[in-house]
């Protein structure tokens, strides 16, 4: 049997012959396992030999810290996306502070270079502010490329140009059914002032949104070859008028190219070229007074020439759109027994407040010093040699506009919204300069010409309809 002596483990003594290679043999084994067990009594030992045995569980323990790691971290993540926007809302006044003071301190330390920090902040608010009106516009087009206008209805493949369109601010959509109104916007009648108090985009130098309901519940405009006015929907037809004579002579200065026929090419094309040169160029008509004189009977101008000055009157032929696109046009153009409410521009705070009135609004909405309503598009070459009409020359142009000025009496006892106090007082300005008119109800020597191919080919109709 074997015995432990000392902690030591013993073999069974075997009888080997001294000096033999079995003897060799297990002195050698003997000698390595004594080694051996010495070793396996050392600490670091047996640390390796623990780690060993326990290696799994640690590889395990360690894939477990490492998971719950990357478990907060997605976590935060998902907290800090949701809370974004707060906690940026939170940071931004502190950057701006930190932002401010530290300009003030570039400032207080070297003044030199403020001049150059005003600079950069000020091309920065440029930059910031050309951005925000390239977004507006963007949504400008995206809201209109939506519409459908009742012009593109009538003439379709055009597209409704942009100064027609009523600016994005107002809400059409919103406009009540029996509220809804047309700007009938007749030529040299201050309509471009008006246009843009209303929120279109006519020539507006300056531009301020006026008050009460009127801009907002006049959603469409008519301006000479462009109807918009959606008839299925329009209760109430806004004329702006002034007086016939004063009407015409600013027309015939503000469609005359003759100061620089050259750019007038280049910026209007040849079509409207040659409309004008056939009665500016082609006829010796520099003037107003150029015209009345064309009409006396002593005169040595043409025929050829003194039809087109009669032509240039009446509206019957097409030498300007201001002269073409008269009264008569856009009366006979809007629908049959139409309602319609009128602006004369001789009266124009008195006549915007009865139109507000009767939409429901406030009545005095524009005040006696009328600052809302800004003058755009004038004329500014039309001085007083322009303007000037001698007594014979105003007899014979007034007796050639006797069909527009009966025209303009029509519009003006046609509107709901100017009693007969109103109508005879604008009736009593015109007796100064075309009394024989203003007074005749009708013009026996000069019959109201037929329009009818004018309306078709200017101001088109949905096919099979004619209001």
């Amino acid at each position: 049997m074997c015995r432990k002596e000392d902690g030591h483990e013993r073999r069974p003594f075997l009888s080997i012959k001294q000096g033999s290679p079995a003897k060799n043999e297990l002195a050698q084994q003997t000698q390595k396992h004594a080694v051996e067990s010495k070793i396996r009594r050392l600490p670091f030992h047996r640390l390796v030999r623990s780690i060993k045995r326990n290696l799994v569980s640690v590889v395990f323990t360690c894939l477990f810290f490492v998971c719950l790691k990357i478990g907060y971290q997605i976590g935060t993540n998902l907290a800090s996306t949701d809370t974004d926007g707060s906690r940026s809302a939170l940071r931004q006044p502190q950057r701006t502070e930190l932002k401010q003071q530290t300009l003030h301190e570039s400032r207080k330390h070297s003044p030199s270079n403020q001049t150059k920090i005003d600079t950069q902040q000020r091309q920065h608010n440029e930059i910031t502010q050309q951005t925000l009106r390239r977004k507006k516009e963007e949504n400008q087009t995206q809201i209109v490329s939506k519409l459908v206008h009742p012009y593109e209805r009538i003439w379709p493949g055009l597209k409704l140009p942009g100064y027609m369109i009523k600016d994005p601010q107002y809400d059409i959509e919103s406009v009540p059914a029996d509220k809804q109104c047309c700007f009938v916007h007749v030529g040299k009648t201050a309509g471009s002032t008006i246009g843009c108090s209303l929120g279109f985009n006519l020539h507006c130098g300056t531009k301020v949104q006026a008050p009460g309901v009127l801009p907002h519940y006049t959603t469409n405009m008519f301006h000479a070859q462009m109807y918009d006015c959606d008839d299925e929907k329009t209760t109430f037809y806004i004329f702006v008028v002034r007086h016939p004579l004063d009407r015409w002579i600013s027309a015939f200065n503000y469609d005359n190219p003759s100061r620089d026929w050259d750019g007038f090419r280049r910026q209007f094309g040849e079509k409207h070229f040659k409309f004008r040169s056939h009665l500016y160029a082609e006829c010796p008509f520099n003037t107003v007074d150029d015209v009345g004189e064309a009409l006396s009977a002593g005169s040595n101008v043409t025929d050829l020439c003194k039809g087109r000055a009669e032509a240039s009157i009446d509206g019957t032929e097409h030498f300007g759109c201001h002269h073409y696109f008269n009264y008569q046009f856009h009366l006979e153009a809007i629908p049959k027994n139409a309602t319609i409410m009128t602006l004369r521009t001789e009266h124009l705070r008195e006549d915007w407040n009865s139109v507000e009135y009767n939409l429901g609004g406030v009545a005095e909405v524009l005040g006696q010093d009328n600052e809302v309503i800004a003058h755009n598009n004038v004329n500014k070459a039309s001085d007083g040699k322009l303007k000037y009409l001698s007594e014979e020359s105003k007899r014979l142009i007034c007796a050639k506009l006797c069909n527009e000025i009966q025209t303009y009496k029509k519009i003006l006892r046609l509107s709901i919204n100017l009693n007969e106090t109103q109508v005879q007082q604008s009736v009593d300005e015109l007796m100064n300069s075309c009394p024989n008119e203003a007074l005749a109800p009708t013009c026996d020597d000069v019959p109201m010409p037929n329009i009818t191919e004018k309306l078709i080919h200017s101001r088109g109709y949905v096919l099979g309809r004619w209001v």
